[in-house]
This record gives structure tokens, C-alpha cells and sequence, in this order.
């Protein structure tokens, strides 16, 4: 079988182990055979990339790669190979230690360097780690065809050779240089939206997910006049462990009895929110008596915004949709754009958000999953901020020339599905370094300066409902301001809560807490995921994929003139996605993916709240075919969850035992996390574990199949 990419939709992530503590004999086998990933591969895979550099042009001989990584990797075993990778390639690891992605992101481009490696699994548990990738000058996280090049690199290196292979770039420990850099950069006012006053008596508490934020946050917050409480900042008690992003996802509003006795009962943040929250409900409700939640993932680019409801003693999480939609009306309330600005999200929005952001004035674009597809419309649209301020400028035909063939390339790179970060950077850097040489550095540095100002850029917006939400800011880079697009969860905070007090109601009322819930008439949402499945069962042409096919059409045949169109995206071919129309409008969106960060699939619902009926009866028929056969039956977390049910089958239990020597290294807490709150196979009531009516389902398939 060929193998096109090891990535996922955003770098490469997984379980980790040692290679010794594998049975295979290279890291390659090991991740291909065992789904792991060693400190070896880290060493491999760093090494290729900077060989692709190399080899391309894009980078030099001791030219720098910026490597940061979140606190997960406790032995450093794995940091550390990384950091070999690069200087065995023949370049200089500018080692900045543990800070979060977007710090990485932004020194990289400070220093000039050819890439950044961001060395993190994100919102994913501590048991797994993963490797980001940003390209210098651009920005641009990896596309699918560099995954390719990159995959192919990989699969061909002999890891015996490399293992002798000398160091021969240079070290250097940048730490306290890029700290001071984000530090500053997240001082800026220009950065954020939020003025210091609006926080005088202020209540928030900062969840930094036990993560990459934890070693900076205080240190971030510690002139704001707000009251601040940190929260899970000790990456000793685990990585997004009972904290940050990853288990408020498709929660709206979670009430106070779930929070002191039920299925949040142990996530530190919430309850503390809950106990200052319902204190200052006996204080005159003012404004200053908010008391909010700033909850990030464990590399520090995603947040929900939570805010305690005094009138149903509850908190109301904001996840994407709704920070994006409110960060967009403030853009529009304080600037004047000469066109209407861009707002971009992906298809796992929530499809009325994108009718309540063109009804604010701007135009939607939507993308696939992934917030480098965010990143790339970003860094496009910048771009052409630039070439226009140019076109002005010069007068040359060469130059006219040179664009023109820059976007014919650009165009057949998107017409074609081939989409390449790295032939797209090295058009952007050819055109800029004839700007340079032909009409010198102050016309590149002011047409930098006009594409740092909002209302010249038309991008203004971009967001996915995870929480990723992209705006505008600006960096110096040596002597020139350079626009900077960047997923920042500290940041997307501030501009949330800053756009929150310009647009909030006057009073502190229940009609406050009613708009901040929804501020715009939402749509129909559920995602729900299956855990521990063979991806390659969703491949297009395969038997299973074309009787999920089957079966999304015969249940989307709705009476009533409405239309059902399968959808193929550019950037994710793969995915299943069926668009319901009415009279030429969307409707309804219902779709399947393999995640590209975590090991599951999901089906995904987005539709008019009238069609919650339908969309729900769908959901019904779908998902427990997904659940009953999409799973790896190899895999040692289904084994180990056909264990779960079949220990649950004749009644509650208060402990579960796997009891078995092959799911030693399992973590159970985790299983019965995915089993429980993700999946609805199990529940817990009080003390005991009880299974579910889908997870009965489940296992009465499992047994007749068996």
C-alpha cells in the first residue's frame, strides 16, 4: 500500500513511547506498524524537513530554525531529538523553550528564520506529543502536497544512517529573547482591543491547561487592573488533564449541579468560576461584576471565553462561532473599509453564524478544517494588500509581468487541489526580493506599514468554531512593522471581551446573559465522534464509504422541493460532505471526517433550527452505523472498550478492571473520558458506572459479530 502523508490537518501527532519500549526496529516501522511515535522520529522528521529547505532553496547552510515545544514531554527526550534533527541537517536550533505555538510562530518571523517547529499535541492528552511546522516569511502551515514531499523524505531515510550522522549546525538558546518578544508583543495595543479600564473589577479566571502558557501567564497579566485568578498553570498535575478547551467542546451552557456533582465535577476551572461567581451574586449586579473564564488548549492558540450566569447559576461558554460573530461586529463598529471585509470559517461552523456575519457587513468565505486554511486566506489576501499598494507605486511592465505569472501559479496551485506552502512562500519571497532590488527597502517597509491597518486589509476575520480565531496584528521585524496572522488564545480572550463590553446591553440583567447565550439566532449543531477507528475505512472507493454514502442519501431525501448535493472540497478531498438545499439556499450541512489530530472520525450536523427534527432522526440512523463499523477491532483502546461494556452489561459498577497485561500502558481515566462524555456509551451516576442504550448497542453487535 502506498503511503501519501503521516500527517494529520495540522502537522503530525500520536502516542509516544520509546523506540526500545517498541517492537520495532526504526521509527518509521514504529509509527507505520504501532501508531507511536519515538524520540527518534522527532530527530527523522525534523531532519527531513530542514533537508527539504535545503535542497529547495528556501534555506541555506546555518540558517536558523526556531524549535519551541509545550511542557508534555517531560523527559526532554523528545525536545532534545528534535533539536538534533535540525542541526544534523546542517542548520542553527534556535532553542526557545517552552512557550506557547503563537510565541514560536511570531520569533520565527522576528528573527528571520527558514521554519519553526512548534513540538506539541495540542489539545490532545499527555499520553501523545506531535510536531508543528511554520514556514519562514509566510507563515503558512504545511499543505497537503509539502505532507507528501515530506512523507516521501521520510519513508526513504535510513534512520541507521542518520543515527551516526554528525551534528553540524549550530546551537543557540533564544529563551528569554522570544519570551520578552511576546511579552511585548502582547503589550502592544495595537495587539488586542481590550482598554485596562473596562477590567476594573473584573473577576476572570485563566485556564492555561496545565500547558504552554502555564511558565508566561502571570507574567502576561501581572499589570492588568482585573482580578485574576490562574488556573491549572502546573504542567506537573498534566497536560489538559480536567482542564482547558478539549472537554467544553459542543457545550453551550453547563448548569451548577453539573459542576459539584456530575460529569464536571473535577474540572478545577469551572468550579471556581461557579464559587466567586455565585459570591458576587450577592453583590448589586454592575457591570465590574462579571465573572469570566479564559480557558486555552495545551499550545496555547485556542480559547473559549466563559461567563458565570447569576439568573440560571451556570456558565455560559462561548466557543468560536459566537467570539468570531462579536469580534465582528466590533471591527465593523470601528473601522470604515473601502470594501467589505472577509470573514472566514470553516464547515463545522454553526451555518446561521454565517448569515448573521453578512448581515454585519461582510463577506463569508468558508474553508475546510484546519486553521491553516484560515492562515493561507490570510497571508493571500495580505499579500494582495501589498501588490496593490505596489501597482500604485511602480510602473515597470516587468513587475506587472512577474505578478501576473505569480497569480497564474497561485491559480493553477488552487484549480488543481495541489495546494503547496512551500511553491507558494517561494513565489511570495521572488516577488518581494525584486520589490528590494529594484525599488529598495522603503517601499517594501511602507507597503508593510499600509497592510498593518485594518481597514486596508481586506482580510478581517477568520475562525473556527474549536476556538482558533485570527485577526489582524503587527510585529517589528528589524526596522519594519510586518502584519502577523496567528491563532493566540490570550489574545483572542481580550478581543472577545473587548468587543463583549462595546456591544453588551446597557444594564446587567438577564436579558444580558440571555444575548451573550445568543447573540445571533443559532442554527442546528451536534458533532458527534467515534473513537479508536480504522481511517483508511473512509477512504474514497471502499465499501464502507459507499454504504455510508447510501445511507446519508436515502435519509436526506426530505419532502418539501429540498435538493441534496455531495460536495467534494480542494482542500479535503477526502472528506464526506453533503450540502441540503431550498431553493437554491443552504439549508443543511451534514458531513464525515477522519480527524486529522486524534484518532476517531466524526459526524457532523449544521442546519436551520427548523430542520433540528430531521438533522436529529439523521443523527440517530448515522452514528450508531459509524460506532458499529468504523472501529479498529485491532486497535487496544476498542479492545479495551468492548472489555468496558462487556464489565457493565449485568449492572452498575462502582471500579472497572481491564485486567489483562496488554492494556498496561492504557490510560483508563482517559478510556472511560472518550467512552462517557464523548461517545455516550457509559455514564457515571454518583459513584457508579452504568452503560448507556448505545453503548448496549454496541456491545449486543459486537457479541452477534464476534
Amino acid at each position: 500500500m502506498t503511503i501519501e502523508r503521516i500527517q494529520g490537518t495540522d502537522g503530525i501527532r500520536g502516542s509516544v513511547c520509546r523506540l526500545e519500549d517498541s517492537v520495532s526496529m526504526d521509527p518509521i516501522s514504529a509509527l507505520l506498524n504501532e501508531g507511536v511515535l519515538t524520540e527518534e522520529f522527532f530527530e527523522l522528521y525534523t531532519y527531513a524537513f530542514c533537508q527539504e529547505l535545503l535542497e529547495s532553496g528556501i534555506a541555506s547552510a546555518f540558517d536558523l530554525a526556531v524549535i519551541g515545544w509545550d511542557p508534555r514531554d517531560k523527559s526532554g527526550r523528545f525536545n532534545a531529538a528534535g533539536v538534533r534533527g535540525i542541526r544534523k541537517a546542517g542548520m542553527t536550533a534556535v532553542v526557545v523553550d517552552i512557550l506557547p505555538t503563537p510565541a514560536i510562530s511570531l520569533y520565527q518571523l522576528h528573527v528571520g528564520a527558514a521554519c519553526g517547529f512548534a513540538l506539541t499535541a495540542s489539545h490532545n492528552p499527555a499520553d501523545q506529543n506531535g510536531i508543528k511546522i511554520f514556514l519562514g516569511y509566510s507563515n503558512l502551515k504545511l499543505f497537503p502536497e509539502d505532507d507528501k514531499r515530506l512523507t516521501r523524505r521520510c519513508l526513504s531515510l535510513n534512520y541507521e544512517v542518520l543515527r551516526t550522522t554528525p551534528l553540524l549546525g549550530e546551537l543557540r538558546n533564544d529563551r528569554q529573547a522570544a519570551r520578552k518578544l511576546f511579552l511585548d508583543f502582547m503589550a502592544e495595543p495595537n495587539n488586542h482591543w481590550l482598554s485596562d479600564d473596562c477590567l476594573v473589577g473584573t473577576t476572570i479566571i485563566v485556564d492555561a491547561a496545565n500547558g504552554a502558557f502555564s511558565p508566561i501567564i502571570q507574567d502576561l497579566l501581572k499589570n492588568s487592573v482585573a482580578d485574576f485568578v490562574i488556573s491549572n498553570a502546573d504542567p506537573a498535575q498534566g497536560i489538559n488533564l480536567r482542564c482547558g478547551v478539549a472537554d467544553l467542546e459542543g457545550v453551550e451552557f453547563i448548569k451548577g449541579d453539573e459542576i459539584e456533582n456530575g460529569l464536571f465535577s473535577e474540572y478545577e476551572t469551572l468550579r471556581r468560576i461557579l464559587v466567586i461567581g455565585r459570591v458576587q451574586q450577592e453583590k448589586p449586579l454592575k457591570c465590574s461584576n462579571l465573572v469570566l473564564g479564559f480557558v486555552f488548549d495545551g499550545d496555547g492558540d485556542r480559547c473559549f471565553l466563559l461567563c458565570y450566569d447569576p439568573f440560571q447559576d451556570g456558565i455560559i461558554i462561548l466557543g468560536g462561532d459566537v467570539q468570531a460573530f462579536l469580534q465582528a461586529k466590533f471591527l465593523q463598529q470601528n473601522h470604515n473599509w473601502p470594501q467589505l471585509p472577509l470573514f472566514v470559517n470553516t464547515v463545522e461552523s454553526d451555518l446561521e453564524a454565517v448569515r448573521a456575519v453578512q448581515q454585519a457587513g461582510f463577506e463569508t468565505m468558508q474553508c475546510a478544517v484546519g486553521d491553516k486554511w484560515i492562515l493561507w486566506q490570510a497571508f493571500f489576501y495580505d499579500w494582495q494588500t501589498k501588490q496593490e499598494f505596489y501597482l500604485n507605486k511602480i510602473a515597470t511592465p516587468e513587475y506587472s509581468r512577474l505578478l501576473d505569472e505569480a497569480r497564474t501559479k497561485l491559480d493553477l496551485m488552487v484549480n488543481n487541489s495541489k495546494f503547496d506552502a512551500l511553491s507558494a512562500t517561494h513565489i511570495f519571497m521572488s516577488l518581494e526580493k525584486w520589490v528590494r532590488e529594484n525599488m529598495g527597502n522603503v517601499l517594501v517597509k511602507s507597503a508593510y506599514d499600509h497592510a498593518c491597518q485594518q481597514p486596508n486589509n481586506y482580510f478581517a476575520i477568520g475562525s473556527e468554531e474549536s476556538g482558533h480565531v485570527i485577526t489582524l496584528a503587527k510585529m517589528l521585524s528589524g526596522n519594519t512593522n510586518r502584519p502577523v496572522f496567528i491563532g493566540n488564545s490570550l489574545k483572542c480572550a481580550l478581543n472577545s471581551l473587548a468587543a463583549i463590553q462595546a456591544l453588551r446591553p446597557e444594564k446587567n440583567t438577564s436579558e444580558f446573559f440571555a444575548w451573550l447565550k445568543n447573540p445571533f439566532p443559532s442554527g442546528f449543531q451536534k458533532s458527534l465522534p467515534v473513537y479508536y477507528v480504522d481511517k483508511s475505512l473512509l477512504d474514497e472507493g471502499t465499501v464502507l464509504r459507499d454504504e455510508l454514502e447510501k445511507l446519508l442519501l436515502t435519509n436526506l431525501n426530505w419532502p418539501g422541493g429540498m435538493e441534496v448535493e455531495i460536495v467534494k472540497r480542494q482542500e479535503e478531498p477526502k472528506m464526506l460532505l453533503l450540502r441540503v438545499l431550498e431553493n437554491g439556499l443552504p439549508a443543511a450541512t451534514v458531513f464525515v471526517r477522519n480527524s486529522g489530530t486524534e484518532d476517531k472520525l466524526a459526524l457532523y450536523l449544521r442546519g436551520r433550527a427548523d430542520l433540528s427534527g430531521r438533522l436529529e432522526t439523521l443523527a440517530g440512523k448515522i452514528y450508531p452505523f459509524l460506532l458499529l463499523s468504523f472501529k479498529n477491532k485491532k486497535n487496544p483502546m476498542a479492545q479495551a472498550e468492548q472489555l468496558v461494556l462487556h464489565c457493565l452489561k449485568d449492572g452498575a459498577k462502582k471500579t472497572i478492571d481491564l485486567k489483562h497485561e496488554k492494556f498496561a500502558t492504557i490510560s483508563l481515566e482517559r478510556l472511560l473520558h472518550e467512552m462517557s462524555s464523548r461517545q455516550k456509551l457509559i455514564r457515571k451516576e454518583g459513584d457508579c458506572w452504568s452503560i448507556t442504550e448505545m453503548g448496549r448497542i454496541c456491545l449486543n453487535y459486537s457479541e452477534r459479530s464476534a
